[in-house]
């Protein structure tokens, strides 16, 4: 299951959940939670139809993600 839980802007820093709720990672995000839940599951093809303009394929990039950072 993909969900966006929270409100958080472009470039904020968000942590990442598995099902189980322990934090798995942390990173910056390239979407504000709107357009993250609009988008979220979707092809990355598919972000400037459902936006209306062109965004970053992921919305963390493994540059700006750190793993395991409980």
């Amino acid at each position: 299951m993909r969900r966006i839980d929270g409100q958080f802007e472009r470039g904020d820093l968000v942590r990442v959940l598995p099902e189980t709720g322990e934090t798995l990672a942390r990173g910056l995000v390239a979407y504000g939670s709107s357009d993250a839940a609009k988008i979220a599951g979707r092809r990355s093809d598919a972000i400037e139809a459902l936006l209306g303009w062109r965004g970053r394929d992921e919305m963390i990039h493994r540059d700006d993600l750190v793993l395991g950072a409980g």
